[in-house]
């Protein structure tokens, strides 16, 4: 495929913005349920979750045509990516084109690679990130405020595509669940920066900044989960923002 990583971040960010303008979407939050049925036509469909033969929930093998199910047992926020990820579909013929290539003739792994990057700029569009920036700084729960139907797992990651280094990690019950960075390559090893912060968030349920080894790490807990998540924010010293 012959384009940048910043070739693909701009096609997405475009695609996305032309939809929310014209959506009359102009400040965040962003309600894309609203943008899937009101704007795209897209329908939306309810349904009980499906269950296996003990009774446990499994994923649904129906969905309307083009369309989008949600289940009364979702979340706010997870109504919300369901919807965005509708909206991402919606967009892919757009954006491959915009890219020269054929739709259809793309992998399975790079259509939803693309459709991820789509579906987070839907509910946290980079101009609007920027511009909360300005606000709310690098605060993860004042930015969660502004970008409300999404996740806060969602706002952090789209940390990653803008132009300040750090490195993002999601932490559940001690384990590192997610970590990367933007400038380099990263493994799921915390630095002692970062370990440091994760332990005192962990233990006090507050959020709590640590500075070592050349790095800041801010962290924070994440509400209303079934196990103790924390987020961190790591960037190195000599930017420390």
């Amino acid at each position: 495929m012959d384009f940048s990583q910043e070739d693909l971040f701009d096609a997405c960010d475009r695609l996305v913005a032309g939809l929310l303008e014209r959506a009359g979407v102009a400040a965040p939050p962003v309600d894309a349920l609203r943008v899937a049925e009101d704007h795209l036509g897209i329908p939306v469909e309810w349904a009980e979750p499906e269950v296996d033969e003990r009774g446990r929930p499994r994923p649904s093998s129906r969905r309307p045509a083009g369309g989008i199910t949600l289940s009364p047992h979702m979340s706010a926020e997870q109504q919300q990516s369901a919807a965005a990820h509708g909206i991402a579909r919606a967009l892919l013929p757009d954006l491959l084109r915009k890219l020269d290539i054929e739709p259809g003739s793309e992998s399975k792994q790079a259509a939803a690679h693309f459709r991820g990057l789509l579906a987070a700029r839907v509910l946290v569009p980079t101009r609007m990130l920027r511009s909360a920036l300005r606000a709310c700084k690098y605060d993860l729960p004042a930015l969660h405020r502004a970008f409300e139907t999404a996740a806060m797992e969602t706002v952090a990651l789209r940390l990653l595509d803008l132009d300040s280094p750090c490195v993002i990690s999601v932490v559940d019950d001690g384990v590192v669940a997610v970590r990367r960075g933007n400038a380099t390559p990263v493994t799921k090893k915390l630095t002692p920066a970062e370990q440091a912060c994760h332990d005192r968030v962990a233990e006090l349920e507050l959020p709590h900044a640590t500075k070592a080894g050349g790095w800041t790490a801010h962290g924070w807990p994440v509400p209303n989960r079934r196990f103790k998540r924390v987020i961190l924010r790591a960037v190195p010293d000599e930017t420390d923002v």
